[in-house]
């Protein structure tokens, strides 16, 4: 009765964790269940604090979220429904690595083949001729009273390689099937069958294994670390692309992304949140040409997720960059993607890339030996929303000093000028204003006495 009276009931939410009830709710004050929030807030930050601990250097670069060589380091565990793989298991045998694809490679066909073999010594053991001497060369007339089902098989061995022969297609001429053993016949006509569709399968996956665009991204390079500096008076995070083939990607796009942990106003804990960096989507920057190495930049603006940080914050937080690259492979056709990550460690703040092309003999040649140099340029040691605020103030600061000297400059005029000014022109004080509603009333009350 009491656990199901709907007078007593518990809240799911993290910040409610005791049963409540109207009586109870009406006796609590709003400042205690205040005071009650603010301390479990405190507790969820305390627990995001050992969720994300601050790791040393050393420990932080083995935590990666997604490697420089474009590896996700992400791993699922618990998955309870594994069938969901083998409805696609073209898939999963070319998602698999080279061993264990080889290695399924050679099971499919050994299994086949001694399934066979074992189905044809079977055969010729109930038939009762695994017993008679039949040498190689016996044809049907010179045993037309025996009729064999299989010539040249006298035991496991020799029906193994028979089955071999047969789904192979060696054909040595040795061993043979008799056309009067039709359970015989059945069972070549099914082995070909099976081993036809293990040839479709296996080489199928093969091919596509081997031409897997994935390895179209080894030979594109991105630059070792990110740079922060000014370009056209503007703060931008810049980061340099480059193709090492002189077959170019089509159509190739740049997207990135900020991984970073954080908690929200309502005190729920969001490991590995997602952020969209722009880097042009609107304007079309985004879209490469990618023949020479280019420098790819993103305005830090004030939608930017790198608004509030500067260099100490760099330096203190725990974020990742992700670049994704994203292209057609002009020789197959297919499509390509090729990824790298930033830590906060490799940003370096003040500084700029190297240029890397030179034109020589009437042709532009790329040194790429200079494609991950950079050099230090000066930069205020503070973030884009801190320099935004320095610059708003100090156009507000000669914005008013030169307000000042137009009112002064005007005062002065407006003094010399005197009389000769126009009235829109002239200072009037409250006494000036009562003089003259006075002296209308009185001129008003003479034109009065003057019609009587």
């Amino acid at each position: 009765m009491g656990s199901s009276s709907p007078l007593h009931f518990t809240h799911s939410s993290p910040l409610h964790t005791s049963p409540l009830s109207p009586a109870h709710s009406n006796i609590s004050s709003p400042g205690r269940e205040m005071e009650r929030l603010a301390k479990a807030r405190s507790k969820l930050i305390e627990s995001e604090s050992n969720q994300t601990p601050r790791l040393p250097p050393e420990t932080r670069e083995q935590l990666r979220y997604v490697s420089k060589d474009g590896k996700c380091r992400v791993n699922l565990g618990h998955i309870d429904e594994r069938g969901r793989f083998l409805s696609d298991i073209f898939t999963s045998f070319v998602d698999l690595q080279y061993r264990w694809f080889l290695f399924v490679f050679m099971m499919c066909y050994i299994t086949t083949w001694f399934l066979f073999a074992g189905l044809y010594y079977a055969n010729a053991s109930i038939r009762g001729e695994l017993g008679q001497e039949q040498p190689l060369g016996t044809t049907r007339n010179q045993h037309v009273d025996q009729n064999p089902c299989y010539l040249g098989i006298d035991g496991f061995i020799s029906a193994l390689l028979f089955s071999v022969e047969t789904q192979r297609t060696i054909g040595y001429g040795s061993r043979t099937v008799s056309p009067t053993c039709h359970e015989g016949v059945l069972l070549v006509m099914m082995q070909c069958i099976v081993g036809s569709m293990i040839d479709a399968l296996m080489v199928g996956c093969m091919f596509v294994k081997i031409s897997r665009p994935k390895k179209r991204a080894e030979t594109l390079l991105f630059s070792r670390t990110c740079v922060i500096a000014n370009r056209d008076d503007q703060l931008c995070l810049m980061f340099r692309l480059g193709d090492l083939r002189e077959s170019h990607m089509v159509d190739a796009k740049v997207r990135a992304k900020l991984i970073k942990s954080r908690q929200t106003a309502e005190g729920e804990f969001l490991p590995l949140e997602q952020t969209e960096i722009d880097l042009g989507y609107e304007t079309g920057s985004d879209r490469l040409f990618l023949v020479e190495p280019q420098v790819i930049q993103h305005n830090i603006g004030a939608s930017s997720p790198l608004w509030d940080l500067g260099p100490e914050q760099l330096r203190r937080q725990q974020f990742e960059i992700i670049v994704i690259l994203e292209g057609i492979v002009e020789a197959t056709g297919m499509m390509c993607q090729a990824k790298t990550s930033y830590i906060e460690t490799e940003i370096e703040w003040g500084a700029r890339f190297e240029p890397c092309m030179t034109l020589e003999k009437g042709s532009f040649r790329v040194d790429l030996r200079r494609f991950h140099t950079t050099y230090k340029v000066p930069l205020p040691n503070c973030s884009a929303s801190q320099a935004h605020q320095l610059m708003v103030l100090a156009g507000c600061k000669v914005q008013s000093h030169t307000t000042c000297r137009e009112c002064d400059a005007w005062a002065e005029g407006a003094a010399e000028g005197g009389k000769e000014k126009s009235p829109s022109n002239i200072w009037f004080t409250i006494g000036d204003i009562q003089e003259e509603r006075m002296s209308e009333g009185n001129e008003s009350e003479a034109s009065a006495e003057q019609m009587l």
